[in-house]
């Protein structure tokens, strides 16, 4: 269990796999992240989609540096969940984060989620930089971006945080988020939270 400030995240179980998706494509949340008639260039997967993106390695911990899922908990209450994916060369990382529902938004559980997953990567896998790709539509989770201490990134520089096909939305923008020593694209980048 990794303890945050407001949040707890345990590793993700296969028994998790489903209320997951359930939380990203079956949620009240699901129309402020994607789908019509908001996101009509980015469809609600599948749950054969889904299991496609999110292979058994991120629930059952068998392919760590391929990525891992982590539930966000809050009060003993399961209340989302973080993902980090594919431990690249350079030391960088791209996550996801996304709750189950609209009752749990604005208590601080994103921000917080998101800066200790950053700091155990950072630790663990001495990750300099990670980075997320939101909608530019996606005001609130831009917000909780910048609240976990993520930047933007200059347009200019995109290709080298992120491929080309994993842009999943027509206007991706990219936050990044680095540990002093690496601050290409952060000058104010820091160090890890401790306590």
């Amino acid at each position: 269990m990794l303890k945050g400030l407001k949040v707890q995240l345990r590793e993700a179980e296969s028994s998790d796999r489903r209320r997951v998706y359930k939380w990203l494509a079956q949620s009240d949340l699901t129309p402020s992240i994607m789908g019509l008639p908001r996101f009509p260039d980015h469809p609600i997967p599948t749950w054969e989609e889904f299991c496609n993106d999110y292979q058994p390695h991120y629930f059952d911990g068998s392919h760590v540096q391929r990525g891992r899922c982590f539930i966000i908990v809050a009060d003993q209450t399961d209340v989302g969940v973080i993902c980090y994916n594919d431990l690249r060369n350079d030391k960088s990382i791209d996550v996801d984060i996304w709750l189950r529902s609209e009752s749990d938004c604005g208590k601080g559980f994103g921000p917080d989620a998101l800066e200790t997953l950053a700091d155990y990567l950072h630790r663990e896998y001495s990750v300099n930089r990670i980075v997320v790709s939101p909608s530019a539509r996606n005001h609130r989770a831009i917000t909780a971006y910048k609240k976990a201490g993520f930047r933007m990134a200059p347009k200019e520089q995109y290709h080298m945080l992120v491929k080309t096909g994993e842009m999943e939305y027509e206007d991706n923008i990219i936050l990044v988020k680095e540990y002093a020593h690496n601050n290409v694209f952060n000058p104010d980048a820091q160090k890890p939270r401790t306590g």
